[in-house]
């Protein structure tokens, strides 16, 4: 029983995503204004396009509006990998085996003064419980179109918080 009660913590544990925050202005960036203007890059064009309505429609949900006014606050999102994983992988053999990710970085500036900087990095391996997430019960059936959901959805998630929490 203990063994079972051990083997789930570190299921749970090894969820989701991991997060580091190198710079954070004193102040929201909310209160820099609420226009933002968005750019997303990265080598897949098709998660670029999907990250970037995701990340549109968070910051729309927030209060944000989405301009192209040079003068706006700039949010730059940088995709440096994509992994969409293997259902089949997730499904037979598990315990981390065709787990899907996306790293990122993304960088809030107003008139060249960097705001936040945010490296995330999104899993799915399938096991993951954690409420308040996108990772549900029995999302990890879906196949590739489903991952690449669940890691867009949560990353844009973080990536609009970033402008909504208090700096230190």
């Amino acid at each position: 029983m203990q063994v079972l009660s051990l083997i789930l913590s570190l299921l749970i544990l090894s969820a989701c995503s991991t997060h580091q925050l190198k710079t954070i202005s004193s102040e929201n960036v909310s209160s820099y204004g609420k226009d933002i203007k968005l750019d997303v890059s990265g080598e897949n064009l098709e998660i670029v396009d999907k990250l970037r309505r995701y990340i549109q429609a968070s910051l729309l949900t927030a209060g944000f509006n989405i301009v192209t006014d040079e003068n706006a606050t700039q949010l730059d999102v940088a995709i440096s990998a994509f992994d969409p994983g293997n259902a089949a992988l997730r499904l037979t053999v598990g315990f981390g085996a065709g787990r899907g990710s996306l790293v990122y970085n993304a960088k809030y500036t107003k008139s060249g003064k960097l705001l936040v900087d945010y490296d995330g990095a999104e899993r799915f391996t399938g096991l993951e419980f954690a409420p308040g997430t996108q990772y549900e019960a029995f999302r990890n059936l879906g196949g590739e179109e489903t991952s690449t959901l669940i890691l867009l959805e949560e990353a844009s998630k973080h990536i609009v918080e970033q402008a909504t929490i208090n700096g230190k």
